[in-house]
C-alpha cells in the first residue's frame, strides 16, 4: 500500500486519483541566416506534480477547506509524494473540479517544485529526510545534499569511500555515474 501524501502539516485522507510529474528543459531555436536552425539547451526546470483527487464523506468540505487554507498560507514547503521523492516545492493551484455535493468534492492541484537549501519565506531550512520514503529505513542508509555544482556519483563515490555501483544502485534517477547533478540534489547512500 502506498504511503500517504502530504505537504507541510496536511495530509491526504486518500490520495489523489490521478498523477502527473512534468520533467521540463528549456530549449531555444535560432535561425542562422541562409543555413537552417541551431537548438541551444538552456538547461533543467523545476518538475511540476499535477493531480486529481476527490473528498468523500461527511469531512470532505473541511479537507477541502483545510487544503484551501494551506493553499492561501503562500508558502513553500515539503511535498511527501506516495511514489516520487520528497521535494521541497510551493503550491501553486487548486481547483474545484465540478459543482460540490453534499459529501464529495472533486479537486485539482498543481505543486512546482523547489530547488535550493530554504525557502526565502521560511526561518529555517527543511531537513532533507525523505519521510514515507522505504529507503529512508534502511539500517547504514546516509544521505548527502549536493553543495557543489557539478558533482557527480563517481566523484561523491570516492569522496565518501564507497563503489560507484553503490551510489548508481541506490540513485536510480540519475542517468549515469558521471552524469552533472545540481545544487540541492539529495543523493542516497550507505
Amino acid at each position: 500500500m502506498l504511503a500517504a501524501m502530504k505537504y507541510r502539516n496536511f495530509v491526504w485522507p486518500n490520495n489523489p486519483k490521478t498523477f502527473e510529474v512534468e520533467y521540463r528543459r528549456t530549449l531555444h531555436s535560432y535561425k542562422l541566416p541562409f543555413s537552417g536552425y541551431v537548438v541551444q539547451n538552456l538547461g533543467l526546470q523545476n518538475k511540476i506534480i499535477r493531480g486529481e483527487g476527490e473528498f468523500t464523506g461527511p469531512d470532505a468540505y473541511e479537507n477541502f477547506r483545510k487544503l484551501a487554507a494551506l493553499f492561501e498560507e503562500n508558502k513553500g514547503g515539503k511535498l511527501v509524494h506516495p511514489v516520487w521523492p520528497t521535494m521541497r516545492a510551493y503550491f501553486a493551484k487548486l481547483n474545484l473540479r465540478e459543482e460540490p455535493r453534499e459529501d464529495y468534492v472533486h479537486y485539482s492541484f498543481e505543486f512546482w517544485e523547489y530547488i535550493g537549501n530554504k525557502f526565502e519565506d521560511m526561518a529555517d531550512a527543511m531537513d532533507d529526510f525523505d519521510y514515507d520514503d522505504p529507503a529512508a529505513s534502511l539500517p547504514g542508509l546516509k544521505r548527502y545534499t549536493m553543495a557543489v555544482e557539478g558533482d557527480t556519483l563517481r566523484i561523491l563515490a570516492a569522496k565518501f569511500n564507497v563503489t560507484v555501483e553503490q551510489m548508481c544502485s541506490m540513485n536510480p534517477t540519475v542517468a549515469g555515474p558521471d552524469t552533472a547533478l545540481t545544487v540541492g540534489q539529495i543523493i542516497r547512500f550507505r
